[in-house]
C-alpha cells in the first residue's frame, strides 16, 4: 500500500512522467488495486527481521532478504532505466548490485536518507555517515558493527559509475557531496511533483467555517508529529511559548492536523482537526491559516511547505529540505535550525502580513512544481542516460562480491539475525505468560462469582424474583 510523503511523492512522480508520455511502471510492496494505472506488486519482496525502534527516533532498517534474482531479472529485461525511491526494506543491497551491474542505469532519487548510511533514515544529529557509520546511535543491538559494515558494503558491491543520485533540494545536495558513498556520482536536482489542481486556495472564511476556525483571530496551521524529533514537536512548542510574548493569546489559534497523544500545551487554543487523508479537504486546512508552521530539523524537500504555499499560505520553518527555497519574500521564512527565537520572530512577521493575494503563491508552486515542469525533466534525464551504461565484466562482479568487506557484511548480518530471531521468541514468550496470566485471573474471576451465587441464597432469590418480574 502507498502511503507516507514519501510513498505519494513517488506515485505524484510516476504520474508526472505517464503523463509526459514514458512508460512508467511503478513497483511497490503492497499495491493498492484500481487506483492508479501502471502499479505492480513485487511478488518475492521480503522485509526481513527489522530491529525495535528506538524510542524519540526514526525507524532503522537492516538490510532485508529483498527480492529473488529471478523476479528481479524479469524486472531487468523489460526496464530501460530504473529510478529507485523508497527501497530500503523491498531490495537488498545485493539487489541493487545486480540492478547498477545490469548495463541500465540507475538513479537513486534520495527521500530520506537512508541510501547514504548503514541503515538510519534520518542522522538526528550523528555524523558518524561522513566516516564508516560506527558508532551507531540508532542501532539495537548496538553490539553489533552491522551499520558500519552494511555502508562498506554498498561501497563495494555497487557500480556507482552507473548510478545518478536525484535530490529534491539544495540542501540535500550539499549532504550528498559529503557522502563517502556518492559524493562522486553525478547528482541532478528534481523537486517533488505537487497536485496543483488540488492544492490551490480556498475562499478563506469558507474555510474557516468549515473546520470551526474563528474568523477573527490569526490561524497558525500544524502539522503535528510527535513519534520522531527530527519532526520538531518540542521546537514548535518552544516557538509557540515565545510567540505568546508578542501576540495576545486572546488574538490567536493554533490550529492541527493530526493525530496527537496529548492535548498541545501552548499558550493559545488549540483546535485539533484530526488526521486530514483527503487532499481536498487538506488543501482547505491550509487555506483556513494565515501561516503554516514547520518545525522539522531534518527534511529531503517537504511536501507540507509546497503544498501549503500552492493553497496561498505562508510557510515558516528551519533550513532544511527545499523550506529555504520555498520560504521567501511573501511565501515565508526559514530560519537557522534550532534557533527559536528566530522561528517565532518568523511567524510574528508573517501574522501581521496581509495575505490578499494567495493566487501569487499558488502561481510559484504551479510554475516550480507542477507534474507538468517535473514529469519532463525526470524524462529529459532519462534520455540523456539511456544506453550510457556500462555492463559490469563477470570477474568484476566476482572480485567485488569476494571481497573482505563484503564477507564481514555477510556473517555479522546473519549473526544480527540469529540475536533478533532469539529476541522475539523471547517476546513471544513473554507475551504467552502474559495471556496465561490473564486467562488464569479471569478463570479465578469466574470461580469466585460461581462460589458466591452458590453460597448466597438471599442473592440467588433476590435475582430469580427480578427475573421473573421482567416477563
Amino acid at each position: 500500500m502507498i502511503n507516507g510523503g514519501a510513498g505519494y511523492a513517488a506515485l505524484r512522480v510516476h504520474d508526472a512522467l505517464r503523463l509526459s508520455g514514458a512508460g512508467s511502471t511503478l513497483y511497490v510492496g503492497q499495491a493498492e488495486r484500481g487506483r492508479h494505472p501502471g502499479i505492480r506488486r513485487l511478488r518475492g519482496a521480503e522485509e526481513g527481521c527489522q530491529p525495535r525502534r528506538v524510542p524519540g527516533l526514526t525507524i532503522f532498517s537492516v538490510d532485508p532478504p529483498g527480492i529473488p534474482d529471478a523476479e528481479l531479472d524479469e524486472i531487468i529485461a523489460q526496464a530501460d532505466i530504473f529510478n529507485l525511491h523508497w527501497f530500503a526494506r523491498f531490495l537488498s543491497v545485493r539487489n541493487v548490485e545486480r540492478l547498477s551491474s545490469s548495463g541500465k542505469p540507475v538513479i537513486i532519487t534520495v527521500r530520506d536518507m537512508n541510501p547514504l548510511t548503514g541503515g538510519c533514515h534520518f542522522f538526528h544529529g550523528c555524523e558518524n555517515w561522513k566516516r564508516d557509520c560506527f558508532p551507531c546511535p540508532q542501532f539495537i543491538p548496538d553490539t553489533l558493527p552491522l551499520p558500519g559494515a552494511t555502508l562498506d558494503a554498498k561501497r563495494t558491491l555497487w557500480n556507482l559509475e552507473n548510478i545518478t543520485v536525484v535530490v529534491l533540494s539544495d540542501h540535500t545536495a550539499s549532504l550528498i557531496e559529503c557522502s563517502p558513498l556518492f559524493g562522486q556520482c553525478r547528482i541532478e536536482k528534481i523537486p517533488n511533483p505537487i497536485d496543483v489542481s488540488i492544492f490551490k486556495p480556498h475562499r478563506r472564511e469558507a474555510a474557516r467555517a468549515a473546520l470551526g476556525i474563528p474568523q477573527d483571530k490569526h490561524a497558525v496551521a500544524y502539522l503535528p508529529s510527535f513519534g520522531s524529533s527530527v519532526k520538531g514537536g518540542s521546537q514548535a512548542v518552544a516557538a509557540l511559548e515565545r510567540l505568546a510574548r508578542d501576540v495576545p493569546a486572546k488574538d490567536c489559534v493554533v490550529v492541527c492536523a493530526g493525530d496527537l497523544e496529548k492535548p498541545l500545551q501552548v499558550p493559545f487554543e488549540t483546535i485539533e482537526v484530526g488526521f486530514i487523508a483527503d487532499k481536498h479537504r487538506l488543501a482547505q486546512f491550509y487555506s483556513a491559516a494565515d501561516v503554516t508552521l514547520i518545525p522539522s530539523t531534518e527534511e529531503t524537500f517537504s511536501n507540507t511547505a509546497a503544498e501549503s504555499v500552492a493553497c496561498g499560505t505562508p510557510v515558516v520553518g528551519f533550513r532544511v529540505g527545499a523550506i529555504p527555497e520555498i520560504a521567501q519574500g511573501a511565501r515565508g521564512r526559514a530560519v537557522a535550525v534550532n534557533d527559536i527565537e528566530a522561528l517565532a520572530g518568523g511567524l510574528r512577521t508573517m501574522l501581521s502580513r496581509s495575505q490578499d493575494r494567495p493566487e501569487e503563491l499558488h502561481r510559484y508552486v504551479a510554475e516550480t512544481f507542477a507534474a507538468s515542469a517535473i514529469g519532463p525533466r525526470y524524462l529529459a534525464l532519462f534520455e540523456e542516460l539511456h544506453g550510457t551504461a556500462q555492463t559490469q565484466t563477470v570477474s568484476a562482479q566476482v572480485e567485488r562480491q569476494n571481497a573482505p568487506a563484503v564477507h564481514r557484511f555477510d556473517q555479522l548480518l546473519a549473526d544480527y539475525r540469529v540475536v533478533r530471531f532469539d529476541e522475539l521468541r523471547k517476546e513471544r514468550g513473554a507475551r504467552r505468560r502474559e495471556t496465561r496470566g490473564l486467562r488464569g485471573r479471569l478463570r479465578l474471576m469466574l470461580r469466585v462469582i460461581r462460589m458466591f451465587f452458590a453460597d448466597n441464597e438471599d442473592f440467588r432469590r433476590q435475582l430469580r424474583s427480578l427475573l421473573e418480574g421482567r416477563r
